[in-house]
Parts: structure tokens; C-alpha cells; sequence
């Protein structure tokens, strides 16, 4: 779960600065530590509550792409919501299908961030492909990142390049391993 959530979270941020071109002076996301701090918080708090963790959705990249940049279109989306916390039997009137058009939207964002995956690059274009790929093929946004996180090894590993792999790499991809032997 640690994974899962770890990993969604990241993503989404840096997917959302993509977005929203919202990066410090060096190219990186701005306060990304502090946005992974409260988004672990408020998920290790929904826990005991029972509800679904409260974390970062990629559907932000919706509203800063609208040229949201403040959190106000947060604010005004959570208040638009509010009268279906008493009508939430209305909401399963909408079909399923009216929902399709958003999430494409939200692919085509999360889009942005391949052009900068040096594809001449074979190390690091592969694992990158194969996440991409196995994502949707295995279901699980969980299992392909962990595909990709294992090829990046053995790929760097295999081509000579094992100095260019950091030691937290090396422990997620024998995590990834694990995850994926329990299968």
C-alpha cells in the first residue's frame, strides 16, 4: 500500500507541475517535499476514519490547465460538490460513460511529461515504454511501475551502466521483486 500510494502521489505532483509549469529555479516541482508531507498525512489520517485516502488526483491537472494555480478552483469545485453530500443518490443517475471525456483529458496531461523520456536513449527508454505499457495491461498503475523500475535495473545493469543506478533504486526494484513474486 506504501508503494501504491508513495508512488500515485509523486507522480500526480509531477505530473501536475508539468501542467501547470510550476517549477523551482533548477526545473524541479516546486515544494514537492512539502506537497509529499501533507498528501501522507492526510492519507495516514483518512485511515482510522474509514474513509478513502484523501490524496493528490491527477483531475488537478484539469483545473491548472484551466489556469487554476492558487487552489481556489480546489475551493470552488469542493464547494460545487457540497449539495451532493446530502443528493449523493442522484450521482448514480449519471452514467459511467459521462465520465469518459474527463478522464481522457486527464491522459492527454498526463501526456506532456513523455517528451522529455530521452528515447534515443535505450537504458532509459525501455523502462520507461514498459511502465507506460503494463499499466494498462496489468490494471495496475502499481504493477507496471514496478515492471519498469525492475527493467531500469537489469537494463543499466547489463549495459555496463550499474554505477549510473543509486542505492534507493536498488532497494524499490528488490521491493518490486517481492511485489511482484506475491502475485
Amino acid at each position: 500500500m506504501l508503494f501504491t500510494s508513495f508512488f500515485d502521489a509523486l507522480s500526480t505532483f509531477i505530473a501536475i507541475s508539468e501542467a501547470g509549469k510550476l517549477y523551482d529555479k533548477d526545473g524541479k516541482p516546486r515544494n514537492i517535499r512539502q506537497s509529499m508531507m501533507v498528501d501522507s498525512f492526510a492519507a495516514l489520517v483518512s485511515a482510522p476514519h474509514g474513509t478513502s485516502p484523501a490524496n493528490a488526483y491527477m483531475e488537478s491537472a484539469a483545473g491548472i490547465s484551466a489556469g487554476g494555480r492558487t487552489g481556489l478552483v480546489a475551493v470552488v469545485a469542493g464547494l460545487c460538490l457540497l449539495p451532493f453530500l446530502f443528493l449523493s443518490p442522484l450521482l448514480s443517475l449519471v452514467p459511467a460513460i459521462a465520465t469518459a471525456t474527463a478522464l481522457v483529458l486527464v491522459g492527454v496531461f498526463m501526456m506532456e511529461s513523455i517528451t522529455q523520456i530521452e528515447w534515443s536513449r535505450f537504458d532509459e527508454a525501455i523502462p520507461a515504454f514498459l511502465a507506460m505499457i503494463l499499466i494498462p495491461l496489468t490494471y495496475s498503475i502499481t504493477d507496471g511501475i514496478a515492471y519498469g523500475f525492475l527493467a531500469f535495473v537489469v537494463i543499466k545493469s547489463f549495459t555496463g551502466r550499474r554505477k549510473e543506478i543509486k542505492l534507493a533504486m536498488w532497494i524499490v526494484a528488490a521491493l518490486s521483486l517481492l511485489l511482484l513474486t506475491q502475485l
